[in-house]
């Protein structure tokens, strides 16, 4: 009896996440009914449940954005377009809603893009998101020992050659795929939230106002401490509410 109740426990174990990620699934297609039927609140309140479920395509935070952005909510629009860039980098329809959004903010403050040159030369950075090159190095690592396998049977100069260009490629990829990761983690990325933030010398309201923000404006995150977050914009910081921007 005991071996059957072990067996039962071990199969809810496993076939939970199945089934979290089918309810996931099933939440999303009906925000996006609700947005189709114009329901965008509504829309929005089910897309946020679908990602508490740890359902987290590209596509959520596209349809996402474009909900809020009907909704009149340009900065959590911005917020949500940029999650849906990390992860559809490529996508022209993400970047095409998001420089239209950042087109209606009111301080006109979008952050510089890299030189032309520099986006070419590092392609796998700026286009690839990490799972496609977490997915890329894999696929060259295991290319790597396959080739080094019959290398070790039929030794042969060409062979020799493709191995290490192989590890080559792997070591770029994967290399690039750790640094976009770790910036990613950094959440150093925000978006001020708020129709108005005021931005001061200091974290708490006992600090000078030095400038003020509004709605969309993207932003750099320095340093947190207990509700505030220093940030950098164009060449200005100071501190920020934290509850006034919200960090990718």
């Amino acid at each position: 009896m005991k071996k059957y109740i072990l067996l039962i426990l071990v199969l809810t174990f496993f076939t939970l996440p199945l089934f979290a990620a089918d309810d996931a699934y099933t939440v999303f297609v009906q925000a996006n009914q609700l947005y189709k039927a114009t329901n965008y609140a509504r829309a929005i309140e089910l897309y946020k449940k679908a990602e508490s479920l740890d359902f987290k395509p590209g596509a959520l935070y596209y349809n996402l954005g474009n909900a809020y952005y009907r909704a009149g909510d340009l900065g959590k629009a911005i917020a949500a377009y940029l999650k849906a860039r990390a992860l559809l980098p490529r996508d022209s329809d993400v970047l095409e809603n998001l420089n239209t959004a950042r087109a209606q903010t009111l301080d006109k403050i979008i952050p510089a893009a890299p030189p032309a040159a520099l986006k070419q030369f590092l392609f796998f950075y700026y286009k690839f998101s990490v799972d496609e090159l977490l997915w890329t190095t894999a696929f060259f690592i295991a290319a790597f020992f396959i080739f080094l396998s019959i290398y070790a049977f039929v030794p042969n100069p060409q062979l020799k050659k493709i191995i290490r260009i192989i590890a080559v490629v792997s070591i770029i990829i994967g290399a690039t795929a750790a640094v976009k990761f770790y910036r990613l983690s950094k959440h150093s990325d925000a978006v001020v939230i708020s129709k108005e933030a005021i931005i001061r010398s200091g974290p708490d309201k006992s600090y000078a106002e030095i400038f003020v923000l509004h709605n969309g404006t993207e932003v750099k995150v320095l340093e947190k401490r207990a509700g505030a977050a220093k940030i950098k914009v164009d060449s200005k910081k100071g501190w920020i509410n934290i509850n006034n921007i919200e960090i990718i």
